[in-house]
Formats: C-alpha cells, sequence, structure tokens
C-alpha cells in the first residue's frame, strides 16, 4: 500500500487488535475511522470483509484505501447486482408527486401527498408490509369525526399498497426508486454471511432501517462505526444503528482524539456537545488553528458552507459579481439551477422557454404549483418559490455562476456546499453562512433542534486551521461560556 499509515493511538489498539463479535466504535469528526478500519483489516489478511459505505464517493475513497481482502460497497450496490438490475428499465432518482396523483382514481393532492409519505415510511423501514404505523402522524389534528379519518386512513393504505405493486411489477411501466430494490433486497433476507466473514459498517448512525435490518441479521463478526452527533440525516428515515436494542451486548470503543482539527476548534465542537449532555469531549490533536466572525484578510481560497440551497446560491451569486471562481461540491448540476431558470420562465407565463416539458404537463399554472407546493408543504417546491422571490433575473444570474465555476476545486476562489454534502470533507478555512436556524427557538421540536446541533457539529469540525462562525454558532458559544461561568461560582 502507498497510503502511509501512523502508529496506533492507544484508543485505536484497541480497535484494531479487536477479537469479539459485535462492536460499536463511537468516532468522533476527524478522529482517524478510516485509518483505524484499515489497519484491522491489515491485521485480518485471512477474512473476507464487507466495508459497507454510505455513499458512492465514501466507497470510491475507501476503494484506494483498503486491502486487497476488502470489498467495498454500498448498500445499494449490494441489492442493485442482486435484485436492481431487472429495474433499470423504469429506475428513477425520485418518485414524483404528479406521478402518484395520477394513479389515483382522481388527482387529490392531499391524499398524494399521504400516500407518498406511506410509501416514504415504509420503503426505508424495517418492516415486511404497509402497516398502520406508516401513515404520517399529524400535527394538531382536530378531533371528532373518528369514523372519517379512520376510512381515510384506509384508503390511503390501500392506495400506497397499489402502488407498491406497480413500483414493483416488471412489466407495469409505474417508476420505481433506487430505495424500491433497496427494500426488496432487505425483504429477500440476504445472507451476506456465506461471502463475507466480518463487515465493516461505517457511517452507521446515518443509516436507515432497511440497512440496519439487513447488517444486524448476517451470522459474522460486525464492526459498527459511527458518530452519533454527525446524524444528520434523520429528515429522510435514518436511523441511528448504534443505538438498536439488538446492540445492547455488543462491546463499545471510542475514537475521541481529531487529528483534523486543534484546541480552539475542538473548544467549540465540545460546546455543540454540551447541548446534547455529552460529557466525553473531543480533543483536538490538529494545529492550534483560529475561530474567528471574519475571514482574515488576503485569504486566497474558502469553503462556504450553508444550511439551505438557497444560501449556497447566494454565496455563489455575491462571488460571480465580484469576479470570483467557484467550485460546487457534488458538482453544479446538484444545485437545481436548470429547473429553477424553467420555473422562473414557467412563472412569466411564457412557456416557449421551458426546456424540461414535464413541468408543463404536471401544472396548468405557476399558481396551480405554489398552491400544491404550499398545500403538500413540498420543501424543494417551497425553496424554489423562495429563490424567485428573492431573485430578479434568475436566468442573468445563473448565467453568471456558470461563467464562473471551475471543475476543479484547487482552481476555485470559493468553495460552496451544504452542509449536508460537506460530511467526510475537510478545508483549511471555513466559512458557516448565515442561514442555520436558531437552536435556542422555543418553538422547535426537540429532535429538530437535536438535528441543527449535529449539523452544526459536523459544518464547524470542517476547518482545519480557520473557522469563521455564524450568528448561530456564536449564540451556542455565548451560552457554553455563561454555563462555565456559572459552573465556576457554584
Amino acid at each position: 500500500m502507498s497510503w502511509q499509515l501512523p502508529p496506533d493511538t492507544p484508543e485505536q489498539a484497541l480497535i484494531t487488535q479487536y477479537k469479539g463479535r459485535r462492536l460499536v466504535v463511537k468516532a468522533y469528526a476527524g478522529t482517524g475511522k478510516t485509518t483505524t478500519l484499515v489497519k484491522f483489516a491489515l491485521n485480518n489478511p485471512g477474512e473476507r470483509i464487507l466495508y459497507l459505505a454510505f455513499n458512492r464517493a465514501i466507497r470510491d475513497e475507501a476503494i484506494s484505501k483498503f486491502p486487497r481482502n476488502v470489498e467495498c460497497k454500498t448498500s445499494h450496490q449490494l441489492a442493485y447486482a442482486a435484485i436492481g438490475r431487472q429495474y433499470a428499465h423504469k429506475l428513477t432518482n425520485n418518485l414524483r408527486l404528479t406521478d402518484i396523483a395520477n394513479a389515483l382514481p382522481s388527482p387529490n393532492w392531499t391524499m398524494a401527498r399521504d400516500v407518498m409519505a406511506v410509501l416514504n415510511a415504509f420503503i426505508t423501514s424495517a418492516e415486511q408490509r404497509i402497516l398502520d404505523c406508516h401513515f404520517p402522524q399529524k400535527q394538531n389534528e382536530p378531533q371528532g369525526r373518528t369514523r372519517n379519518r379512520v376510512m381515510y386512513q384506509a384508503r390511503v393504505l390501500d392506495a400506497a399498497q397499489m402502488i407498491w405493486q406497480r413500483m414493483t411489477d416488471l412489466d407495469d411501466d409505474f417508476p420505481a426508486t433506487h430505495d424500491t430494490y433497496l427494500k426488496l433486497y432487505q425483504l429477500s433476507l440476504p445472507d451476506l454471511s456465506r461471502r463475507y466473514s466480518i463487515i465493516l459498517f461505517d457511517e452507521a448512525q446515518d443509516s436507515n432501517p432497511v440497512t440496519n435490518h439487513i447488517v444486524l441479521q448476517q451470522n459474522c463478526k460486525v464492526i459498527f462505526v459511527g458518530d452519533d452527533h454527525q446524524q444528520i440525516y434523520r429528515f429522510r428515515g435514518a436511523s441511528n444503528a448504534m443505538k438498536t436494542s439488538m446492540l445492547e451486548k455488543a462491546d463499545m470503543l471510542y475514537l475521541t482524539h481529531s487529528f483534523r482539527f486543534g484546541p480552539q476548534v475542538a473548544m467549540v465542537a465540545n460546546a455543540l456537545l454540551m447541548l446534547k449532555q455529552e460529557t466525553r469531549p473531543v480533543i483536538g490533536k490538529g494545529a492550534e488553528g483560529q475561530v474567528l466572525r471574519k475571514l482574515p484578510p488576503n485569504t486566497k481560497q474558502f469553503t462556504a458552507l450553508a444550511r439551505t440551497v438557497m444560501g449556497v446560491i447566494g454565496v455563489a451569486f455575491s462571488a460571480a459579481l465580484s469576479g470570483r471562481s467557484i467550485f460546487w461540491v457534488g458538482g453544479i448540476k446538484a444545485y437545481q439551477l436548470n429547473e429553477l431558470e424553467d420555473l422562473f420562465w414557467f412563472a412569466l407565463r411564457q412557456p416557449q422557454n421551458v426546456r424540461n416539458k414535464k413541468l408543463l404537463k404536471d401544472y396548468q399554472s405557476f399558481e396551480e404549483y405554489e398552491e400544491i407546493a404550499k398545500a403538500t408543504k413540498d420543501p424543494e417546491m417551497l425553496r424554489a418559490i423562495a429563490l424567485l422571490e428573492t431573485y430578479d433575473d434568475i436566468p442573468h444570474m445563473i448565467g453568471m455562476i456558470r461563467q464562473h465555476t471551475v471543475n476543479l476545486e484547487g482552481n476555485a476562489d470559493i468553495v460552496v456546499s451544504t452542509a449536508h454534502r460537506c460530511k467526510g470533507l475537510e478545508w483549511q478555512s471555513v466559512v458557516l453562512v448565515d442561514d442555520y436556524p436558531d437552536i435556542f427557538d422555543p418553538d422547535m421540536a426537540h429532535d429538530a433542534r437535536e438535528d441543527e446541533i449535529n449539523l452544526l457539529y459536523v459544518a464547524a469540525t470542517r476547518a482545519l486551521q480557520v473557522l469563521i462562525i455564524n450568528t448561530a454558532l456564536e449564540l451556542v458559544l455565548q451560552y457554553a461560556k455563561g454555563l462555565a461561568y456559572k459552573q465556576a461560582q457554584q
């Protein structure tokens, strides 16, 4: 291997020499979990090991690092080889609300939204069939008319079952998503222990119940690796595999020494962890670094991490207007600019300029689009509407962005990304955009607050040297300082 591996730390040695059957490794940001897993694989050259990666990017990086006795795959890759390739002719990235509405006896948008919610809940669950628990629990639902509610729920569940059957029917042209064949793979109860003696399950905190079920049923050694505080995909149905009751008797080890950043960034990270009552701090072992409110003068390159796509686009607009080059993490195509431009022309009632004609087929007018967005509370649609309201000349601004976009990160003045896309990455200088919510908002639900704390933790811990905090993080640091002062007085 060309990759030079440093000596084990005491924490890493306990993991690389592990001989048991079930192990949970809680690895904080930048603590060398990949290095530790590679060393474990090197210490077990006679074993057939599966490294189960969270996504394709992590898998591709892992392939270049792990020895030959390790196969690096995503759960979808496993499922595609076994089942998914049969559905190649009807696969789509996302099921559209209009697909469901058109499949119903009458185009009822409220019912279509509930059917989609049931399907998504079932497809990402460990259950064998669609159940009452998959029906969305609505907040502040008025009491009374119980019979009508029960009848409506039954109709929604029946409709969801009908569409699921169409999705999984190879001869039906109703589209299937990639999560469809992953669910079918889970339902087939695959036996991975026939091929592998050890499974390394990475980013286990953001797995979903489907993948969790696949891994937990295996009759081989499994090492679960992740960070509870980096769970940021609960809104997609992610479920922390490390907290399942099936691992109550598993061994537990920790990686707490971060080599990515030094004490200053670690101080910020620990202020966030304190809000979650975490008693085990992260220790910054990297360069000293700086935590500031503004970028130091003459900073050549920095990375802007936003909470929202609109925040990313706002940074890109400012960069283009100032003549700076831009690199988009995940590629510019991932940020929905074409769809936004089509919607711009659609709103101006100029359908001849709309390139994706499906938009014209799905919606009679922009007003209907807005109405459906509000009725369904679809975040993608609402976000697109907000962008149109914020910027007057969308095509011109998009043109400027494209002109200033570069394909190589090293050639960019500014790197842009959402906080969700940045996980697993790191940069010398990181700027947190001011579009993160106030986590002290009393109206914020507990789970939402925890997710936002995790997202700030992920974004802040991408910085190697310089971290520019935003208003949300400044409030956290003020709170932590005040709490520390109170404790010192006691």
